[in-house]
């Protein structure tokens, strides 16, 4: 490809520290952009109305390849039915919000190029950042293309998409409101994300929260509200750890399941805290002695800190 790139685009990934689940009531969440996101670049060709599409990993290895004919967006080629047909339907949706989207280029060939900086399995919002770079390219709001292709999502992994700094996330009237917000505590260097070798499904996750509706109360979504706005303000390592096994206990209550230390390292004498929807992805970590050697043993390796993954 030697075309010059004529739009460039990039997203944030996301992980959420408190209020997973509970902003869908809500509640205040804390979310961290990342370090990692997810990059969309444009290039255009001569003649010949078809839009090709290449996703590279982070390792800039293509995972997916498609070709949409245009203007229809009918699939000529894939390597993946499935994500194809997902990817179509984001198209095919900004479009519904923007008309000329992929109108204008009839007579041109258009190529894409996706690139991820973060292994896909690592639940950091590969679909998430997606969608706010395809909203930036078709100029439509990335909220209502999220709430389009996946209606249970709160939209706090949008909001992480496009800021730099960690932000208090709430829904009010089902519309997002996003305080950006400074998170440098004494003790951040004792803190640390760990994965834990498997991908969550976050829709899976919310579908079950909400079979759970009857253990959902005002007082519970006002005390997740309340350690949200609290934990910012932690001068202790001790104090932030009260409030993450609080928060933690809330949620295994409603959920009516045990936390992932109780199952994975109930032995381990720091924190695990879940991100998101429970069951996968990273967990947070406060340090202590031996950490490293602890979570090696059990099979689990990828442990990043503080800093390498939130700014």
């Amino acid at each position: 490809m030697t075309q010059q790139c004529k739009n460039f685009f990039y997203s944030h990934g996301k992980l959420l520290l408190t209020g997973e689940y509970f902003i869908l009531y809500g509640s205040y969440g804390l979310a961290f952009p990342t370090v990692k996101g997810q990059s969309l670049a444009i290039y255009y060709g001569n003649k010949g109305s078809v839009l090709q599409w290449k996703s590279l990993n982070e390792i800039n290895k293509p995972w997916f390849e498609c070709i949409f004919l245009l203007p229809s967006l009918d699939i000529f080629y894939e390597t993946e039915k499935k994500t194809a047909l997902k990817l179509r339907n984001l198209l095919l949706e900004s479009r519904r919000l923007q008309n000329k989207f992929l109108k204008n280029s009839l007579y041109k060939k258009i190529y894409v190029k996706t690139k991820l900086e973060f292994p896909i399995n690592w639940g950091l919002g590969s679909s998430s950042t997606l969608i706010n770079n395809i909203a930036k390219w078709a100029k439509v709001n990335p909220y209502v293309l999220l709430e389009k292709n996946f209606v249970m999502g709160s939209g706090y992994d949008i909001a992480c998409g496009y800021n730099r700094k960690p932000i208090f996330y709430r829904l009010k009237n089902k519309k997002p409101h996003i305080i950006p917000i400074d998170f440098n505590p004494p003790f951040k260097k004792k803190l640390f994300f760990l994965h834990l070798n498997k991908k969550q499904n976050t829709y899976d996750g919310i579908r079950f929260f909400l079979s759970k509706k009857e253990n959902i109360s005002r007082k519970k979504i006002d005390f997740i509200s309340f350690i949200t706005k609290k934990i910012p303000f932690c001068k202790t390592l001790k104090e932030f750890e009260e409030l993450l096994i609080q928060h933690e206990m809330i949620i295994a209550k409603t959920l009516d399941i045990p936390t992932v230390k109780e199952i994975y390292f109930p032995d381990y004498l720091g924190v695990v805290k879940s991100l998101g929807a429970w069951g996968g992805d990273f967990v947070l970590v406060s340090y202590r002695d031996g950490m490293k050697k602890y979570f090696s043993k059990k099979g689990y390796n990828t442990l990043l800190s503080f800093n390498e993954m939130i700014f």
